[in-house]
């Protein structure tokens, strides 16, 4: 049906743009070592990049994110450069209301919003459901729902126990309309720092393919 995964993707694109009325759709959104072929929420609750950096959102949720208060001296950063650009990033934060820095203290006044409340990954493949499920799980680190995406002639080969054992969803692509045959189940990620740091990656991708259109 598809000549290549690449014109599945494309489909998919405007299967999703059609059903859910989405235009927040990043192809090819890199998170580590891992690529989703397909990112996408239906909603957009903050429109600015605030992460650059994972160092910055790492030390944000594993210091200041669940303290009221906190020292500078608490957060424990070795690293003298990563220290002084850490800084540079808090100072960003009280101009955005965010925190109030005084002396060697941070107050958190407001935690920083999410860019969406439900972030979609997707990997597509053409037949093989098992190469696309180990890849697709690794977004679950990120992502608050997965998929993956078949063209539609080889969904019935696939081991459908083993999608919902890890929750993982599953679609399937054809020149018709897209049907999401098993619909995975929305959870919040573990590491809140990955997920943000991820999502302002998806949010500047947006931005710059906003800008090229």
């Amino acid at each position: 049906m598809f000549v290549n995964e690449k014109e599945l993707v494309e489909k998919l694109v405007l299967d999703l743009q059609e059903r859910f009325g989405t235009q927040y759709i990043v192809r090819e959104l890199r998170g580590g070592n891992n690529i989703a072929d397909i990112v996408y929420t239906t909603d957009i609750n903050r429109s600015n990049i605030v992460f650059d950096e994972y160092f910055n959102a790492y030390y944000y949720f594993n210091g200041i994110y669940n303290h009221k208060k906190i020292s500078l001296d608490e957060m424990k950063i070795s690293d003298e450069r990563v220290n002084r650009k850490f800084y540079h990033f808090l100072r960003e934060l009280e101009n955005l209301g965010y925190i109030k820095i005084s002396g060697n203290y941070i107050t958190s006044v407001k935690k920083i919003d999410a860019v969406t409340k439900n972030f979609i990954a997707v990997e597509a493949k053409i037949s093989d459901w098992k190469a696309g499920l180990e890849q697709a799980v690794r977004y679950k680190q990120y992502a608050n729902e997965v998929y993956v995406a078949l063209s539609s002639e080889y969904v019935q080969k696939v081991d459908r126990q083993k999608f919902r054992d890890l929750n993982i969803g599953l679609m399937s692509v054809s020149h018709g309309k897209l049907k999401i045959s098993i619909r995975a189940k929305k959870q919040p990620v573990e590491k809140l720092d990955i997920q943000y740091y991820i999502a302002d990656r998806f949010l500047k991708q947006l931005k710059l393919s906003e800008m090229l259109e």
